[in-house]
């Protein structure tokens, strides 16, 4: 199973794609969708819609798993996020994939066993598990999508585990 995972953003979307089997786990591609700060707001949607619908097309997900929005106290940028988020998942959607969601402090949980974890913390790990250390330093946001990825992954396990 092929299982996106999407750190949703206005500005950079992060996106993690990795490989679950079971007993086998393994990192495939991740990286950014950046829009210009300069562009108009369709124009950054359009930007994150097409940006993402090529990582399906070259990745051939069956899964599209995204964090949820956090609340933010300015009501203007949790929209924003709203409208980006939107179109990410109707992306995912017209390439008929289950689309799951989500919250951040369920992925930092799942991942940490911390629900309050930094970021620091939710990349350490992720690099842990899938063994692999070329993240960026100072961008969390393909860490974060890794993490939505392997929250994912980690579900299915547990389902897995359940029903034997």
């Amino acid at each position: 199973m092929i299982i996106l995972g999407i750190d949703p953003g206005l500005r950079n979307t992060g996106y993690g794609v990795i490989s679950y089997q079971p007993h086998r786990l393994q990192f495939i591609s991740a990286g950014l969708i950046k829009t210009n700060t300069k562009q108009a707001f369709s124009e950054k949607l359009r930007t994150l819609y097409d940006g993402i619908s090529e990582v399906i097309t070259l990745h051939k997900p069956d899964v599209f798993a995204i964090e949820e929005t956090f609340y933010n106290t300015n009501a203007k940028t949790s929209l924003l996020l709203g409208h980006a988020r939107g179109v990410l998942i109707l992306a995912g959607a017209h390439a008929k994939l289950d689309v799951l969601e989500y919250a951040a402090k369920f992925v930092k949980k799942a991942l940490t066993g911390n629900g309050s974890a930094s970021k620091e913390q939710v990349k350490y790990m992720v690099e842990r598990i899938l063994k692999y250390d070329r993240l960026p330093e100072n961008n969390f946001d393909i860490s974060d999508a890794l993490a939505v990825a392997l929250t994912h992954q980690n579900q299915i396990k547990f389902k897995q585990l359940i029903n034997n």
